[in-house]
């Protein structure tokens, strides 16, 4: 199988809500944190799931209006 992750840069107040809601959808990814200070956060997923995180990212601007920019999506090369 193989993983993806996305690199994600949201305010740092909302780190807290964005890991709420990836938890909320059962197993369509994990969410790290790499900068606290920055908003940085990691979401892994696998590729079953990248049309379904690009949804959730959608829903979480428009009904959370929280800025979600993503910065990155890569193959996962393991490191968490």
């Amino acid at each position: 199988m193989i993983d993806y992750e996305y690199i994600i840069k949201i305010d740092r107040k909302d780190i807290d809500i964005m890991n709420k809601i990836t938890e909320a959808y059962e197993g369509i990814g994990n969410i790290r944190t790499l900068s606290a200070s920055e908003g940085l956060v990691k979401i892994l997923t696998n590729k079953y799931f990248l049309n379904d995180v690009d949804l959730m990212l959608e829903k979480i601007r428009k009904v959370f209006k929280i800025n979600v920019e993503v910065l990155s999506i890569k193959k996962w090369e393991g490191e968490i």
